[in-house]
């Protein structure tokens, strides 16, 4: 639909959407107004792991933050029935409070339509239901009531790449909320600083036993250790096992007496080799030797001056000379003498050496012997170094364990919950408003789904479109009921659009018919409610107070109106009386006071009212109106409940047939007129019944053209058009 269209039709239902939208409003507000309001407080934790206050701590305290999976299992422990459960023991968590409007609504209509069945089922004659009543439900422990309404309105929310958890809850009474927020973060703090005591006291039980048990496997494997080295004979020293420090100094011994035996056959060899140059060595400096050496110089260097001097023959060169030799052979007795002391220094090393080796050798069985002993000491010593090494990462963890008994809580409060002022969720009016907006707009899409799925007549252009046959006027819908309709206002205003409308739509008739007749007409319409029988009314009381002889015939003898719609609840005789023939037409019509109009009315008594109008007598009441009225005028039954009017169009000089603006389906339209007789057709004509003033089309409406009271022009009257 375009939405011009789409406008003009929300224009059309202005009043029906603004009805909607006020009562969805005022319900709406009432709602709001007797819903308790509702309170969220909220409170948040930090998880983090502050350092510790005793330095040694913190390398047993992680001082990163913890992952975001560990946050998220944390915010599920705070989900966690058993905290719920400790809440709920300190404190109240559903308000002691009175159910509102709504509170006792759903099973008071359960009831209600209960018994609006069983009182249907009786009526029609069906066995009530007559079951035993449903047992009692069970009396729910009203402490898991207060668990189940705190983990209902509880709501623990998380932010990626951050460590605060905020804890949120919901209540109607604000004291509440932030009670249960600040007792579970407690409870979370302190339940989690339990389970950190216990879980490091069960630690602390069991290092100690396994470390008892380590102490007593240490102190055992030294044992054997130290009984094995008493049986194999492998003491430790300082130094070392005794073999090892024997063998030491027994090679320590064998290199010095290899020393001493170097040096002396050196000294010797060295004092050989003075000797035959007449020399004298270093190892035979002697103080005694040097003085002779001395000596001998001396000796020497007075003798020379005296070979020059005196002679080689002087008796002092002589005694000089003879001097000498006597002191050169105690020089060569000394030189022997010290040779011997030489040799037998080689000797006594050669000796000394040979003691030592063979000591070694000695030794070296010694450590030989012991060598697999002491295989089997350094595996039992590896055993007991194992031993000792668990046992101390035991002693460390132990006392890491006991420093761990100050236990830090990984998170803290750092924003407890306060007490909230304002309820939340939208104000009363914006509810109000909301409500009236959503209705307002499910009205208008309803609206358009029911006219885009039911295509009405929205125009005289289109009625003639879709029936191919004339429209003959458009005659607009009229409030204020009864009293104020047509039928009543054609003669209350002569002059008013709608008589001149009327009197329009009477001169067209005339033309409907190829030969120019339009004495009698017969009004039927496609549906119920399209406002035939108001036509049929106001046509003949306006044709009557015009000074024509009119009859009107109540052919729809199945839901008779006429009578209701011309006020008057009481007449003597009806038309099934007269085609019964038990009472003569000119009595039985009841006379119209305001406009003279004549009326045959139906009072229902037709067993087959179809079977009465294809009578004979049906078609001499009709022949017989035609001779003594100017115009018969026929209210028959809608063409798409009944098929009476196609009975009756073959008699009647013209048919009229009346379709409501914008509620009558074009298709039941032109299948209404489908329905006519083929040659019933050519003198057929519609007209567009209860028009929205403002759609009116001016080419077949007549506004009027008459003056009223004070002298007052009225808007000119269009030419017809045809």
């Amino acid at each position: 639909m375009p939405l011009t269209e789409i406008l003009a039709l929300f224009w059309r239902r202005k009043f029906l959407l603004a009805l909607v939208a006020l009562t969805a409003g005022a319900f709406g507000f009432l709602a709001a107004k007797a819903t308790p309001g509702r309170y969220v407080a909220e409170g948040l934790l930090l998880f983090d792991a502050p350092q510790a206050p005793i330095p040694e701590l913190n390398q047993f305290v992680p001082a990163q933050a913890p992952p975001n999976q560990r946050i998220r299992t944390e915010a599920d422990v705070l989900r966690s029935r058993r905290l719920a459960e400790e809440v709920a023991n300190r404190t109240a968590i559903l308000p002691a409070e009175e159910p509102g409007l709504f509170g006792q609504l759903p099973r008071l209509a359960m009831e209600r339509v209960r018994g609006w069945v069983d009182l249907a089922r009786a009526r029609l004659g069906m066995p009530v239901d007559t079951a035993p009543p449903a047992p009692a439900p069970v009396a729910l422990d009203p402490a898991q009531l207060q668990v189940e309404a705190m983990q209902q309105h509880l709501d623990i929310r998380t932010t990626d790449n951050s460590n605060v958890v905020a804890v949120r809850f919901v209540s109607t009474a604000p004291v509440i909320a932030a009670g249960v927020v600040n007792t579970l973060m407690e409870r979370y703090i302190a339940s989690d600083i339990a389970a950190k005591r216990d879980a490091t006291g069960q630690a602390n039980v069991w290092l100690t036993e396994r470390l008892n048990a380590l102490r007593e496997e240490v102190e055992a494997a030294d044992q054997r250790i130290q009984a094995f080295r008493r049986a194999s004979g492998l003491l430790e020293t300082s130094a070392g096992t005794t073999s090892t420090v024997q063998l030491t100094e027994e090679q320590t011994r064998v290199a010095l007496a290899r020393q001493d035996l170097t040096r002396a056959m050196a000294a010797l060899e060295n004092s050989t080799r003075a000797g035959s140059r007449g020399a004298t060595s270093e190892a035979m400096a002697s103080p005694v030797l040097q003085s002779m050496r001395t000596r001998e110089a001396e000796l020497v260097q007075r003798a020379a001056p005296l070979t020059r001097q005196l002679g080689a023959n002087h008796p002092d060169r002589v005694a000089v000379e003879s001097e000498l030799r006597g002191l050169r052979a105690e020089i060569g007795a000394e030189v022997a003498r010290l040779g011997g002391a030489l040799r037998g220094d080689v000797e006594a090393a050669r000796t000394r050496l040979q003691n030592a080796q063979a000591a070694l050798e000695t030794s070296r069985t010694a450590a030989r012997g012991g060598a697999e002993a002491g295989v089997t000491l350094a595996q039992l010593t590896r055993d007991a170094e194992a031993r000792r090494t668990v046992y101390q990462a035991f002693l460390i963890r132990t006392e890491q364990t006991r420093l761990s008994t100050a236990q830090f809580p990984m998170a803290r409060v750092i924003s407890p919950a306060a007490v909230p002022f304002r309820p939340i969720g939208p104000s009363n009016g914006v509810i109000a408003a909301f409500s009236a907006l959503v209705a307002l707009l499910l009205a208008a899409a309803v609206i358009v789904l029911r006219n885009s799925r039911r295509r009405t007549v929205t125009g005289a252009g289109e009625l003639a479109m879709i029936t191919g046959v004339q429209t003959v006027g458009s005659l607009p819908r009229l409030g204020g009921g009864r009293r104020h309709g047509m039928p009543n206002l054609v003669l209350d205003k002569g002059d008013s659009h709608i008589a001149e409308t009327l009197r329009a739509l009477r001169l067209n008739l005339r033309r409907v018919n190829p030969d120019g007749l339009a004495n009698t007409v017969l009004i039927t319409s496609p549906s119920v409610g399209d406002g035939k029988t108001t036509l049929a009314v106001a046509l003949a009381r306006l044709c009557a107070a015009d000074g024509m002889k009119v009859l009107l015939l109540e052919t729809d003898m199945r839901r008779p109106k006429i009578a209701d719609t011309l006020g008057h609840n009481r007449w003597h005789s009806s038309i099934e009386a007269v085609l019964a023939g038990n009472i003569d037409l000119d009595d039985a019509v009841h006379v119209d006071e305001r406009s003279g109009l004549h009326c045959l009315l139906s009072d229902r008594s037709a067993a087959n009212p179809q079977q009465l109008l294809e009578a004979p007598a049906f078609r001499s009441l009709l022949e017989r109106a035609r001779q003594d009225y100017q115009l018969v005028i026929l209210d028959s039954p809608p063409i798409m409940r009944v098929a009476d009017a196609v009975l009756l169009s073959p008699q009647c000089d013209v048919v009229l047939m009346a379709v409501a603006w914008e509620r009558t389906p074009a298709d039941m339209v032109a299948e209404a007129i489908r329905r006519l007789p083929e040659e019933v057709r050519g003198r057929a004509a519609t007209v567009l019944t209860r028009v929205s003033p403002g759609k009116l089309d001016p080419l077949s409406y007549y506004a009027g053209y008459a003056r009223s009271g004070g002298g007052r022009a009225l808007p000119r009257l269009p030419a017809p058009t045809n």
